[in-house]
């Protein structure tokens, strides 16, 4: 690089860099309104105009549009000693035969503000006029940079419309994006109207911004927890999905950037800023229904929860011969007592977490069993508990109304959902296991209960 003396137009590109990024982003919306009716004029100005071709010219008179668009007249008009180069609206912006004009480009809204029309006037060069020199400076901060070839200087005649060279200069880390002539941003694809004086076009630059995102400082992380990637300044970008990072028991619901701090939704639209930063995770802990599984063709009973969230670990809800319920085994063999707290670990992505009942051969647990009985023999001995099961006193009764009806197909299946709220006595839990007898209170006890309500069966209990 080599240094040169700051110029106005270098403070004005520089001042000018997130603005003109930002207007051409803010254009999106505008194409998304309905335009108004507007009238287009054409002003020829001058004698003696004929069209190469045999054209009525009052076809161009007036036209009136409710479009956002319009296609100026691809004619080729003549006149003597001149070459008719298109249209201008302002004396700056040229358009060529056969130019489409949106208008949504910002200097036709704020052109619209305050009127529904617009006149063309025609663009005439003098053949006989000394052309003015267009020339390319690369300036980025106050230094010039070293100019590629194809940014060479063009010579056009005052009034000639051109398009300027808007191919994109690109230096280690930044790169250009239109062009500025110190007063006005010409967007891609702009044309100008020569004027009577030599032009000066500077590319504008803007940086190559690191864009960092983060996991951040958490544990359980699958995978990577950072990740680089380049990006434009003043650029609209998509920001990551949700599943950018992978995090046991977490799902990621946002973004929070060091630029402002604000969190912002992942796939939401975002402006880079002129500046490296880093979006870092947010996380939100997964919900779980954790499955803790009796065996023995019994239903599973689930328990909502979140990860790292204590949950009380249920009854099991049956019992089995011969055996006694030990405890809630989870995925790393640890056995946790029923009433005991278990802290959801959470899962890996796509999984669910169970803990299987754990059966040991000996006397069932007091759990299952009827309350002790106590028996008291003379002074000279001690007081014993036995302990009794409790059997069937009416197959099917649940509810315990000395019948068997729907009421204790019903108040089985509450038993299954809410043990806690819907509790079966002793006798009700006895009476209600009326499928398989021993295999503990299921869904099935309460199916044959319907179908002997419906007379599909003629007795209980009901055996495979």
């Amino acid at each position: 690089m080599k240094k040169i003396i700051k110029r106005t137009t270098a403070a004005f590109i520089a001042a000018t860099m997130a603005v003109s990024a930002l207007s051409c982003l803010c254009s999106v919306a505008a194409d998304e309104e309905v335009p108004k009716t507007i009238t287009v004029k054409f002003e020829w100005e001058e004698e003696g105009v004929s069209p190469t071709k045999d054209t009525d010219l009052t076809h161009f008179d007036t036209i009136t549009t409710e479009k956002s668009y319009i296609d100026l007249p691809h004619d080729i008009f003549e006149r003597e000693g001149h070459t008719f180069s298109g249209w201008t609206i302002d004396g700056i912006h040229g358009y060529a035969p056969g130019y489409v004009v949106s208008f949504t480009l910002d200097y036709l809204q704020d052109y619209l503000k305050d009127s529904d029309e617009i006149v063309f006037k025609a663009c005439w060069a003098n053949v006989t006029d000394k052309p003015h020199t267009v020339t390319y400076v690369t300036e980025y901060n106050g230094e010039e940079l070293e100019k590629p070839e194809f940014l060479e200087d063009e010579k056009y005649a005052k009034n000639e419309i051109f398009t300027p060279n808007f191919t994109t200069v690109m230096y280690d880390d930044i790169f250009s994006s239109g062009l500025t002539d110190g007063e006005r941003v010409y967007s891609f694809g702009e044309q100008i109207l020569m004027p009577d004086h030599d032009v000066v076009l500077y590319p504008i630059f803007f940086k190559r911004i690191n864009l960092t995102y983060s996991a951040g400082d958490v544990d359980r992380l699958n995978g990577n927890d950072s990740m680089t990637v380049k990006k434009n300044e003043g650029s609209k970008i998509e920001l990551a999905t949700p599943d950018r990072f992978s995090r046991k028991g977490f799902n990621i619901v946002g973004w929070k950037s060091s630029v402002d701090g604000e969190v912002y939704a992942p796939e939401s639209t975002f402006i880079v800023p002129s500046e490296d930063f880093t979006l870092t995770a947010v996380w939100e802990a997964k919900k779980y229904n954790v499955v803790f599984i009796p065996g023995n063709k019994a239903a599973n009973i689930k328990v909502p929860g979140k990860t790292d969230e204590a949950i009380i670990c249920p009854e099991p809800g049956i019992t089995v011969a011969g055996k006694h319920f030990a405890g809630w085994k989870d995925n790393t063999g640890k056995i946790y007592a029923a009433g005991s707290e278990y802290v959801i670990p959470g899962a890996d992505p796509g999984l669910g977490i169970s803990l299987n009942a754990v059966w040991e051969d000996g006397e069932a647990s007091a759990e299952t069993t009827a309350p002790a009985t106590t028996t008291t023999t003379p002074a000279t001995t001690t007081t014993t508990t036995t302990k009794a099961p409790v059997s069937a006193k009416l197959i099917g009764d649940a509810n315990c109304d000395n019948k068997v009806s729907v009421a204790d197909a019903v108040a089985i299946l509450q038993f299954i959902a809410n043990k806690d709220k819907f509790a079966l006595s002793a006798d009700g839990l006895a009476n209600a296991d009326c499928f398989n007898p021993g295999d503990g209170v299921t869904g099935k006890d309460a199916l044959a209960i319907q179908q002997l309500d419906a007379q599909l069966i003629k007795e209980l209990p009901v055996k495979e």
